[in-house]
């Protein structure tokens, strides 16, 4: 009889990369050109938000998955919190929410591509998911690899960049809001948002993890206090170096920071670690979408979505159906082609689901209001009647982002 358990081959410095990887990549190598166009000057205080927001919600995921560290991800818990019949339904705003993400990231690899080599964009985007698709069938411990070792670069690119543009620090007045509006800084958080997905991918790894309820909760609170501070300083770079309207104008963005810096051999350095920073954010994604589909497919009583739970074939130990479908969905939704549509159509699915874990979570803590301090278990602090107020300001915060979101999809 097959194996239908996943292996726990994962301890805390893997989930804390995962978490790092899952995050890195998407906001800073994709997307800060176009967030540059929206905020100018306060590019740096998008990202603060983007990233404050989603830290008030990643202590919901640190809370839920200590209590429940199963490979659903979100899907258990608005399970726990709000139901199974509504988790069956919010499960496909869940699963867009990992087969857009890595599409709009897909197309910023294209582009980065396209700076080295003369490639055809759907050839680029075609491959690269299919790539990373291939690394998730073949294990999750090889994707673990990869993922390290592409987040090591990942980060050591963002190190050069700041290094390369501290003497440029200052050159510009950052506090300068002369042609920028609230209505544009929070537009740049919006649009920046998609990003933070590497949260739910993260926490899908719980059934995957040694000590889960322990090591994830500090994996998904330390990963985005890191990529919180990483991206300030990046922006503050970007801007300084490039200012917000050449930045926005840029293919390849921080490949253009570099190479007004170290000329031609950095901006190529640069693209190159982009290609890694796009590619194993497009491998997390696919990671946890697919055991999103496992776990989803588990529960169900549908009985042709029980083939998404096979573990047996090409990989090992890994839900091979399951991953060989999001892929194919990727690649639909990669082939629109354009980076900020397809970012702003991913933000959807993804302030759809941070908000319903959080209604999940105040609907679960009023629902056992008496419960006392469970040993081992992380709760979220500044608790007024068991309703913690992080969760209801994360909630509030959410709905405001949300609709500067539609605002950048219509506007």
């Amino acid at each position: 009889m097959a194996d239908k358990n996943l292996k726990r081959s994962l301890g805390f410095w893997n989930i804390l990369m995962f978490g790092v990887g899952g995050i890195v990549g998407a906001g800073i190598y994709a997307i800060i050109g176009q967030a540059a166009g929206l905020a100018g000057n306060a590019l740096w205080i998008s990202f603060a938000i983007a990233a404050a927001v989603a830290l008030l919600t990643g202590l919901s995921y640190a809370e839920f998955v200590s209590r429940f560290p199963d490979a659903g991800g979100s899907f258990e818990y608005i399970k726990q919190g709000l139901g199974k019949r509504t988790a069956m339904v919010l499960s496909i705003a869940m699963t867009f929410t990992g087969i857009v993400a890595p599409a709009a990231i897909a197309i910023s690899f294209a582009e980065y591509l396209g700076r080295l080599v003369e490639v055809p964009k759907w050839i680029a985007i075609v491959a690269i998911i299919i790539a990373m698709g291939l690394f998730n069938i073949f294990g999750t411990k090889i994707s673990s690899h990869y993922n390290t070792i592409a987040t090591a670069i990942t980060i050591a690119g963002l190190g050069i960049v700041i290094a390369f543009c501290i003497p440029e620090w200052g050159s510009i007045d950052l506090m300068n809001m002369e042609g920028t509006s609230m209505t544009g800084i929070l537009s740049g958080s919006a649009l920046i948002f998609f990003s933070y997905v590497g949260f739910e991918d993260l926490v899908k790894m719980a059934e995957e993890t040694k000590d889960a309820k322990k090591n994830l909760p500090r994996g998904v609170l330390l990963s985005g206090i890191i990529v919180l501070i990483l991206y300030v300083l990046i922006a503050i770079s970007a801007i300084s170096v490039l200012g917000s309207e050449r930045l926005a104008e840029s293919d390849g963005p921080l490949a253009a920071v570099i190479n007004s810096q170290w000329g031609p051999i950095g901006g190529t350095v640069l693209a190159i670690v982009a290609l890694f920073a796009t590619s194993k954010t497009i491998l997390s994604n696919i990671l946890g979408t697919s055991r999103l589909l496992y776990d989803v497919s588990r529960d169900s009583g549908i009985k042709w979505l029980k083939k998404f739970t096979t573990l047996e074939g090409i990989g090992v130990n890994t839900p091979n159906y399951a991953i060989i479908a999001i892929t194919i969905v990727t690649i639909a939704f990669g082939l629109i082609g354009n980076l900020k549509v397809v970012a702003s159509i991913s933000n959807i699915f993804v302030f759809t689901v941070f908000g319903m874990v959080n209604v999940a979570l105040l609907k679960f803590r009023a629902s056992n209001s008496k419960e006392g301090n469970q040993e081992g278990i992380f709760k979220i602090p500044l608790n007024v009647n068991n309703i913690p107020a992080p969760t209801v300001l994360a909630l509030i915060t959410i709905i405001g982002l949300f609709v500067y979101n539609i605002y950048n999809l219509i506007g």
